[in-house]
């Protein structure tokens, strides 16, 4: 069930990326069986430099007509009162889009 809900919600703020970035929602494909997602090497080296502290990190993909998306879903922080869910976007070629911290303490 909670796998399920968070598909839901990977697949809703992604969605809704895409739409905002002028693509339609009906031509989002989202992957996240997480043992075949392997994100390109720019992509790691990117989240890797932007987020050193990740924990967890799970990856899923977007594809939309023009290219493809890369999602990190993972966790940050050093302690239980400071640790987030977040979620972060990037393009094939490494570059940073964006974040959504889905929760926080």
């Amino acid at each position: 069930m909670k796998k399920i809900v968070l598909a839901a919600l990977l697949l809703t703020s992604v969605s809704s990326f895409a739409f905002s970035n002028g693509f339609a929602a009906s031509n989002v494909i989202v992957s996240t069986d997480p043992v075949h997602v392997v994100p390109p090497a720019p992509v790691q080296k990117s989240f890797s430099s932007q987020f050193p502290a990740a924990v967890n990190v799970k990856w899923s993909v977007v594809s939309t007509p023009a290219s493809l998306l890369w999602v990190a879903d993972f966790y940050q922080g050093s302690t239980a009162s400071t640790v987030k869910h977040v979620k972060a976007v990037f393009a094939s070629d490494g570059t940073f889009l964006g974040k959504q911290v889905v929760s926080e303490p």
